[in-house]
């Protein structure tokens, strides 16, 4: 017969937004065109409009507020993502590599070519981004 210490069952350790200190909530109830205006006030000053409200009541911002993306870095935002999975990929080869089982030759080649390829779309975006050409 076991006891009772061994029958119960053990107790998960909490997860990292579990040990976050929770926040309370201040539900706020508007009329549409005053959702409108305030949508559209904190799309001008580039917040969200619970960061908005939040400013506007207390006086100050907080240091680590979420902010919208700006649409014109999403090109950025693509070719970023793209040029990480190339080089976890190439990661992934040199791991193999380094445990003495090399990869077969085309598919390095292909991943050294999709890197580069993705570093130079990143050099154009820049180029353009600034103007130069």
């Amino acid at each position: 017969m076991l006891s009772s210490e061994q029958q119960q069952p053990k107790k998960k350790t909490r997860s990292g937004s579990e040990q976050r200190q929770r926040d309370e909530i201040i539900p706020v109830r508007c009329k549409k065109p005053e959702a409108v205006a305030i949508r559209a006030n904190a799309k001008a000053a580039r917040q969200k409009p619970s960061g908005f409200l939040r400013a506007l009541g207390t006086g100050w911002q907080r240091p680590d507020e979420r902010r919208p993306k700006l649409p014109e870095l999403a090109p950025f935002r693509e070719a970023y993502g793209k040029l990480a999975i190339a080089l976890s990929n190439a990661a992934q080869l040199l791991k193999l590599a380094n445990r003495g089982q090399y990869p077969d030759i085309p598919e390095v080649r292909e991943t050294h070519q999709k890197i580069n390829r993705l570093c130079d779309e990143l050099i154009a975006l820049m180029r353009g981004y600034a103007g130069d050409c």
